[in-house]
């Protein structure tokens, strides 16, 4: 089963409607440091999670997908222009099967940094290596990967700035 979600998730986008655009690799999916990461995302946020509800379904039979939209409260614009609250979407997790291109899934009243793109309609995406917990001023990547590595139990404030840095243009 855990072969097949990737597969079902790649062969739903290429066939969605995004078309081209979601046939190509993610955006950030290689990111090898952080700069990296933030100038691939159109908006990076600090925000809280308000709630979560079921959103569309894709596909049909077996290979019909589950996604959530996850509805983000801004704390803090880091790079964009977002509106007061932020539609996430992600693949509903099936059964206890959680695997790392979607992630844990997200709960009420957790605080994340979120590297994201835009997605269909009013919803957004995560990018890979995108989602980091904050919790009692320290960093907690959500998925693997060399920037999530290096951010690993960093000073939230610390993360927060370079990150502003990198937005602004200015050297690290």
């Amino acid at each position: 089963m855990r072969g097949v979600l990737p597969i079902l998730l790649g062969a739903v986008l290429t066939a969605g409607s995004a078309g081209a655009v979601a046939a190509a690799p993610p955006p950030g999916a290689g990111a090898e440091d952080l700069r990296e990461l933030v100038q691939a995302a159109s908006l990076v946020v600090v925000g809280r999670v308000v709630e979560v509800r079921a959103g569309r379904s894709a596909g049909s039979g077996e290979g019909r997908l589950q996604f959530n939209d996850v509805h983000i409260s801004v704390e803090r614009r880091l790079k964009g222009d977002p509106p007061a609250t932020i539609v996430v979407e992600q693949v509903a997790p099936a059964g206890r099967v959680v695997s790392s291109e979607v992630g844990p899934p997200y709960k009420p009243g957790e605080r994340d940094v979120l590297f994201m793109r835009e997605g269909e309609g009013h919803r957004h995406v995560v990018l890979p290596q995108g989602r980091y917990r904050l919790e009692r001023g320290t960093v907690h990547p959500i998925g693997p990967g060399p920037v999530a590595e290096r951010a690993r139990g960093v000073d939230e404030a610390r993360f927060l700035g370079e990150i502003e840095a990198v937005a602004q243009g200015k050297p690290q």
